[in-house]
């Protein structure tokens, strides 16, 4: 509070003399204590006036440089939750390779007395990247103010001489001798100083070289919006996404990491510069926020368990079909059931759909929740369209259960010509004579990115 209470009058910095008068007796050594409080970067100068009696006031110059971003981030959770993080570098986790884009929402504070204008730009870090630095050739400002369009807008800066204010309470202000006369010449100097006028002649070319942050890039990461004002006192928030890239099926996971960087710009002159008194740099020349990235890459990948070994193979006889009592007439339909057990072992939730890899099938799948039961259908894309999506969560698993149907219409299919048969079925000849119907089908798991399992 008390540092709040002197940095008040939003001039960025301030000067607390202890003792800022007595008597100094004969032959007496006095330390004075002078302690700079700030919130704003910038190149700071003053004198201490050293006033005795009559004479002449002694100037001891003073000069203090504050550097460093004094922005800081809050990671906000999604509603309905309210906690929040500050300074906490945006983590996407773990995310499957093709998926749907991921998006955190941060907040930018700025506690200093004036408005910050923010611009973007992201960097990739690749492990085989062996720049040390970068040699920048800017044209005109690098970093102009835009509009809501993304086009450039006209200047706002302000030659107005008045002074910037935060509304604090005055009785926090810490009182003062009143025959402190460093305190008067320190506060009327600030009061005083006016705003020179800017030279009419701009930058046209500008080269820099400053060491090598990365390659940049617009994916996967994304920051929206690219610029923003973050008021003075106040906050802004601004959304970074994540879109998962496609994994080549050669790798197994990718380590998506990426620096972003915040270059901080003053629209106001009189943040910019107080003559003799204040200087602040911007743009490149001022050190940027800095918000590291990270997330890494999976392809989607359920594990599958068969009840036996040898997968999942199903033997059946055309006398299936009878009954205990053949007086009854002859079955329609006989069904043998085999369980299969799918689970999650990856560090993300695995959307995905069930469905055979040949429709019109004598095979049939169910889940273990009757709600999302699972049929065959008369085309594969009406199958997929028609299968409920599940969703396993780590460590999850479910049981899905695969049928072979034996019916009268099965038997049916040894006497059609090969040309009729759809794929995977074949009739075997024995040497008996005897006929054997073989059917080969595939159980597909088709992930949220299109990727399939079987």
């Amino acid at each position: 509070e008390f540092a709040a209470a002197l940095l008040s009058q939003g001039k960025g910095a301030a000067f607390y003399v202890q003792p800022c008068t007595g008597t100094l007796k004969a032959f007496q050594q006095l330390t004075i204590e002078i302690a700079a409080y700030n919130n704003m970067w910038g190149e700071y100068q003053d004198n201490l006036v050293c006033q005795v009696g009559d004479l002449q006031p002694k100037l001891i110059p003073m000069q203090m440089t504050v550097k460093g971003c004094p922005i800081f981030l809050q990671l906000l959770s999604p509603w309905p939750f309210t906690w929040t993080r500050r300074n906490a570098a945006p983590r996407f986790g773990t995310q499957v390779s093709g998926g749907s884009p991921v998006l955190r929402r941060v907040r930018l504070n700025n506690p200093t007395p004036f408005d910050i204008r923010v611009d973007w730009e992201i960097y990739n870090q690749e492990p085989d990247d062996e720049k040390l630095v970068d040699l920048l050739v800017l044209f005109g400002d690098p970093f102009p103010p835009m509009d809501t369009a993304g086009n450039k807008a006209a200047s706002s800066g302000s030659t107005s001489k008045s002074e910037v204010v935060l509304k604090l309470d005055p009785a926090a202000i810490p009182q003062q001798d009143p025959t402190c006369t460093y305190f008067k010449e320190f506060r009327s100097n600030f009061r005083k100083a006016s705003l020179s006028q800017e030279s009419a002649r701009e930058k046209n070319i500008s080269v820099l070289i400053r060491p090598h942050e990365g390659v940049p890039a617009d994916s996967p990461y994304s920051i929206t919006p690219r610029q923003i004002v973050v008021p003075g006192g106040g906050s802004s928030d601004v959304y970074i996404s994540f879109t998962p890239l496609v994994l080549p099926d050669t790798e197994a996971e990718l380590s998506c990491d990426a620096l972003v960087l915040g270059f901080m710009s003053l629209d106001d002159k009189l943040a910019r510069t107080v003559p003799n008194k204040v200087h602040r740099t911007h743009g490149h020349e001022a050190p940027p926020l800095r918000v590291h990235v990270e997330a890494v890459l999976r392809h989607p990948l359920l594990e599958v368990e068969t009840d036996h070994d040898r997968g999942m193979v199903f033997y059946s006889v055309a006398s299936d079909l009878l009954p205990a009592r053949p007086l009854h007439g002859v079955l329609t339909d006989s069904v043998i059931t085999q369980s299969l057990k799918l689970t999650n072992c990856t560090k993300v939730p695995l959307y995905f759909r069930l469905f055979l890899s040949t429709p019109s099938t004598p095979f049939s799948l169910s889940s273990a929740d009757p709600k999302t039961s699972t049929k065959t259908s008369h085309s594969k894309k009406e199958e997929r369209g028609r299968q409920p999506q599940h969703v396993l969560y780590p460590q999850q698993n479910m049981l899905v259960k695969v049928s072979f149907h034996t019916t009268l219409e099965v038997l049916r299919y040894q006497h059609l010509p090969e040309t009729q048969l759809l794929p995977g079925f074949q009739v075997l000849q024995l040497e008996s004579g005897e006929r054997k119907l073989k059917f080969d089908q595939n159980v597909v798991i088709e992930h949220s990115n299109s990727a399939t399992q079987v």
